[in-house]
């Protein structure tokens, strides 16, 4: 029976035989000495006869080394060219980007879709996370931000602006007789959004009304806890409209009134420089803006 040979023992054996070293293929393969030496050990135990003299501090083929090494260099350089096609296909067609969660988890995701319907052969990785991007080290090549714009090296190009607008369940409106107008509001338990500082405030002022007292009302992390705070009855959360026109749609959700508020920020595409004029991030950006 013929004795089979291990291809991970192979391609380390084609590979120290390249370097004519266990320490420079160990290197090459991002593996210990020990584990070059110990491969090297199984295949010639396998095979019954040793591939390498060992010297001083390199080692050298022997005759029937040299004979495996001929027949197995070609179609391992076959091999490894093949692995650094399918990688540069990859990277060149794969696009990592980092998403705020209420806008990946209500706006993006559900139009990704249509993304993937025009460009099935782009490979789109999405993260969620409000941390802030740093592309010099994290593997990002493009983050969907709030803010004004300014993110230094960095090219930002504006999405839409944020549309801040008051809801509540339509249950409760009725109770108050259909409409809540912004005074009434500022007397009234609020869901608070800690992750946009000073919404409410901006809100208010906004609408023309000057707050004599401090608001009051329930502390939330993020967009997706103030809706749930919302279901729980009698309050009144603030929240970008572009993520519950689905809930104001079906009267899910009811607004209190028409004003909205941008607060002075808009949703960029945040864009590292390096990654310009990578072919499958000028798609995904011509893409969203074509829906923004």
């Amino acid at each position: 029976m013929k004795p089979k040979l291990p291809l991970n023992n192979l391609n380390t054996f084609t590979t120290a035989a390249e370097l004519n070293s266990f320490q420079a293929a160990a290197e090459s393969l991002h593996v210990t000495p020990s584990a070059v030496s110990h491969q090297i050990r199984n295949l010639e135990g396998l095979l019954g006869y040793e591939l390498f003299e060992r010297l001083d501090k390199r080692v050298r083929l022997t005759p029937r080394g040299e004979r495996l090494f001929a027949d197995l260099r070609m179609p391992f350089r076959e091999v490894h060219k093949a692995i650094e096609n399918a990688q540069q296909c990859y990277n060149k067609n794969g696009l990592s980007l980092s998403v705020a969660p209420a806008f990946a988890t209500r706006w993006l995701l559900p139009r990704l879709d249509g993304f993937y319907a025009q460009h099935p052969e782009i490979n789109l990785s999405l993260t969620a996370t409000s941390d802030m991007v740093n592309f010099q080290r994290d593997p990002v090549d493009a983050a969907i931000r709030l803010g004004n714009g300014q993110w230094p090296g960095t090219v930002a190009i504006k999405l839409f602006d944020m549309q801040l607008v008051t809801v509540c369940l339509p249950e409760f409106l009725a109770k108050q007789g259909g409409t809540l107008i912004p005074e009434q509001l500022a007397q009234m338990p609020l869901v608070i959004n800690t992750s946009i500082k000073g919404a409410w405030e901006s809100w208010f002022a906004s609408a023309g009304v000057s707050l004599s007292q401090p608001l009051r009302g329930m502390s939330v992390q993020n967009a997706s806890q103030t809706l749930e705070a919302i279901q729980t009855g009698e309050m009144v959360g603030l929240i970008d409209r572009p993520f519950i026109e689905k809930e104001l749609n079906s009267g899910q959700l009811a607004l209190t009134s028409e004003h909205s508020h941008d607060g002075g920020r808009a949703y960029y595409l945040v864009i590292s420089k390096d990654s310009l004029n990578k072919s499958s991030l000028q798609s995904f950006r011509d893409w969203l803006l074509k829906l923004c």
